[in-house]
Order: structure tokens, then sequence, then C-alpha cells
């Protein structure tokens, strides 16, 4: 076949595959879709982790909480988007929905940056967070459609958010918990500790009695799995003055407190969706996807 036989037929194969990814979706779908990520940026934008205790998502984690870190504050802010990823999904109820509202927001926050370019908006910007991000959007919607109604996935997620809880209350009563950037000894009553350790337990009860919340189960697992690769590589890109694998993980001894942190925190987001959903569907508003 000729050179520009070759392009005509690659380009049909290209508008084809775009066809197909457009009428995946109705355009009422599009549209909730879009709204959802103009809701999310919008609320960002005008300040949402200002209305933090702390004024930021660091502060919130590291001086209200007593965190240790590097990326308790991080993990608040990725915790905010698996909300309306999950809100995305639940409305919709199609696979998919999760990352197409993850790219509508990328989008706009991306956009707004060129015009208002406020370090909060940088930080959700940042091309190895998105690309972190977009691996969250996967997980959440691979553990969509887990059989976590049945044994043993029905187990999965209750044993990790439990062990991981459970370890951080010890972590705590035996006073080997930590605080701040650095993972120095907690000289305050550590308030994030407590919290993470008791709704981790509590959601493996949860998760348990509820297995077909999947999305909580889902968003848990993609904050441990921001956070986990994070550490690992984020420090090779040169930020913060790092430099090498692994150089922006905190110490080892607070390595559970933050991976509990990171799982609540998408999971009590996930909740937050689930109940945005069940005041939707009380009040009688129709769903436009299939059940």
């Amino acid at each position: 076949m000729s050179r520009s036989g070759l392009s005509v037929e690659n380009g049909k194969k290209t508008t084809g595959t775009f066809r197909q990814v457009k009428d995946y979706f109705t355009l009422k779908e599009w549209e909730i879709i879009a709204s959802v990520a103009i809701i999310a940026s919008l609320i960002y934008i005008a300040g949402f982790p200002a209305l933090l205790p702390g004024g930021s998502a660091s502060a919130f984690a590291h001086g209200f909480l007593k965190m240790p870190g590097p990326g308790a504050g991080i993990v608040v802010a990725s915790g905010y988007i698996c909300f309306w990823m999950v809100l995305g999904a639940l409305l919709i109820r199609k696979p998919g929905t999760a990352l197409a509202s993850l790219l509508f927001i990328t989008v706009i926050l991306n956009l707004v940056k060129l015009v208002y370019p406020i370090q909060t908006v940088g930080n959700l910007c940042d091309p190895f967070i998105v690309v972190l991000m977009i691996g969250m959007a996967v997980i959440i919607e691979l553990t969509a459609g887990l059989p976590l109604e049945k044994a043993p996935w029905r187990y999965l997620f209750p044993s990790l958010a439990g062990i991981l809880g459970i370890i951080t209350l010890l972590l705590m009563v035996t006073g080997n918990a930590k605080m701040g950037e650095d993972g120095v000894a907690a000289t305050f009553f550590p308030l994030g500790y407590a919290a993470s350790g008791i709704l981790g337990v509590g959601l493996a009860v949860i998760c348990i009695a509820y297995p077909t919340a999947k999305y909580i189960a889902g968003a848990g697992f993609a904050q441990i799995f921001f956070i986990g690769f994070a550490w690992m590589f984020r420090g090779m890109t040169g930020f913060d003055g790092k430099s090498g694998f692994a150089s922006w993980a905190p110490v080892p001894v607070a390595v559970p407190a933050v991976l509990t942190f990171s799982c609540v925190c998408g999971a009590l987001m996930a909740g937050l969706a689930y109940g945005v959903c069940h005041l939707r569907n009380a009040y009688g508003i129709n769903e436009p996807g299939p059940a």
C-alpha cells in the first residue's frame, strides 16, 4: 500500500476510535462529567485548602493533626479529587467515568494555571502528581469491577484498613508517634494518629458489613498507591531538594501512620460521595446511567 494510502487508513482508524470514545457516554453523561469537573475545580480554586484547619492541606495534616511526613499534606488534596472521581462514577455508573472526571478536572486546572498561577492549583498540575492521580482513577475503576461481596475479596480491604489502623494506634500508645515533615518525635497529642487509627478500624467493620460499597475500598487502595509511589519516585524528580530512589520517604516508624491516614482520607471522601448520591436519590432525582 502507498504511503498516502496508509495515511488515509490511519486517519480513518483514529477518527473511528475518537467516535467510539465520544459515543461511549451520552450527551447527558458528558454534561454531568463536565459539571462535576467544573464544580470540583471552582471549589478548589476558590480556596478549598484555606477552609481546612491550619489554612492549607499541609498545615492541616502536619500542624493541626500532628501527622508525620512527607506526603501527608498532598494526600489531603488527592483525597479531595477522589471525592469528585467517585461522585462522577456513582452518578453515571459506567466504567471509565472516574478517569474521565479526573481528566476534565486536570484540563480545567491547567487552563486556570495559565492565567492564575496560584500555588494550590500548581500542585495538582504537577505532571508527576497528574500521572499518579491517573493511576488512582484506574485503581478505583478496577476495584469497582472486583467481586468484593464474595470471599476472599470481601476481606481484602477491611484487613488492610484494620491492620493499618491497629498498628497506628499501637504506635501512638507506645510513644512512637512522629510529627512534622521531618518525622520528629511527637511533642503534642498526635490527633492524626488517634483519628486515623480509629477510623481505619471503623472502615474495616463497615466494609465487611457493606462489601458492595466498592468505591470506598477503591479510593482507599488508590490513596495508598498514590503515597507509596510518591515516596518511591518523587525524590527522583528533584522535588523538595531530594534526589534518588525513595529519598522522599519518611522515617520507617512513620510509614504505617501515613499509609493509614492516606487510606482513611480516600475512603472517607468516597463515603461522602455515597452520601451525596443517597441524598440525591432520596429527593427523587433520576439517574442518567444504568443501575
